[in-house]
């Protein structure tokens, strides 16, 4: 079992090694491990402290965001064949030391992904528009994926391999609730466990502002419901469209049938051809996604077998060298 820990960072150069050192050595249920940095684009020593102490280090010419270099990383683990790979943040709020917390659900063949639960309402060092911001998203996501979900912003966080080839990530903000997301819509499991959160005493990279961060969250999750459930969405659009119309065009029937005469609800005919106009094409969106959606599954089936054949590949490679 190969276990490779992710850890994004940029300008960390003040943690990195207290978070590296912190790994245990030894993780029950893991035959191999390793520490894999993804440097940001940092213009501080991260990269050169991570190496130094031990990481693999890949680093970018310039700052891409923190989705960007998770796509990075989960490409790295999958290149690697990482049968598990955990998301460590390296700014040493998580205790490196329950690596082994995070991944015992996939070792008990219980999850694919494991989420780590900072059990906010609990925490005293975070701020109150922070608990209450998590709470609101972790409730909205909660709904969206028909499941409990108590912490959707947590950092801490494993997935399996077979999970890690079937998520593809497009947000170029955060990751976070697009993998839980895409996750549930594609059938895996996903078990959150009780973690440890220390406090950060420097300002956070991502969250610098609320506001725009509550604003980017929402309109990721608008656009990832409705791309995972675009027939749906287009389908009840048609149905609520074709409805009004129907309504505005049956008042005018009637209103010409009494008095032979459409005035004065010139507006209405126009409104009733307006919501008619557009359920047609709201029809016509919900076929288009439906071809699109076989597409995409078709696609996703190729690029898992690509994956697959790789894994194959490799390990081939390297039963060929310890003959």
């Amino acid at each position: 079992m190969k276990l490779t820990i992710l850890i994004p960072a940029y300008n960390e150069e003040g943690t990195i090694k207290q978070v590296i050192e912190g790994i245990p050595k030894k993780i029950n249920g893991v035959d191999k491990q390793e520490i894999l940095v993804i440097d940001d684009g940092s213009n501080d020593k991260t990269a050169e402290i991570a190496k130094n102490t031990g990481a693999v280090v890949f680093s970018s010419i310039k700052n891409n965001g923190l989705a960007k270099t998770i796509a990075v990383g989960f490409a790295k683990a999958l290149e690697r064949n990482s049968d598990i790979t955990v998301i460590l943040d390296a700014d040493n709020q998580y205790d490196s030391k329950e690596i082994s917390l995070i991944i015992e659900p996939i070792l008990r063949k219980e999850a694919d992904i494991v989420l780590g639960n900072r059990q906010v309402k609990k925490l005293d060092h975070m701020p109150v528009q922070k608990k209450i911001g998590n709470q609101i998203a972790s409730k909205t996501l909660s709904m969206l994926v028909g499941m409990k979900i108590s912490d959707g912003q947590t950092g801490f966080r494993a997935f399996t391999f077979e999970a890690l080839k079937k998520i593809h990530l497009f947000s170029e903000y955060t990751y976070t609730q697009e993998t839980i997301m895409q996750a549930k819509f594609k059938g895996l499991k996903i078990v959150e466990v009780p973690i440890t959160f220390r406090k950060r005493y420097d300002k956070s990279r991502l969250i610098s502002n609320i506001g725009t961060y509550a604003v980017r969250t929402a309109s990721l999750l608008g656009s990832t419901i409705i791309y995972y459930k675009s027939i749906k969405f287009f389908g009840i659009l048609s149905l609520i469209l074709f409805s009004i119309g129907s309504v505005c065009a049956a008042f005018m029937i009637n209103h010409y049938i009494i008095t032979g005469m459409i005035r004065p609800y010139y507006a209405i005919i126009s409104l009733a051809v307006l919501f008619l106009v557009s359920g047609a094409i709201s029809t016509l969106m919900t076929v288009l996604s439906s071809i699109s959606n076989r597409q995409s599954i078709l696609l996703e089936q190729i690029l898992s077998e690509i994956q697959d054949l790789k894994r194959i590949d490799t390990e081939s490679a390297l039963d060929d060298k310890t003959r």
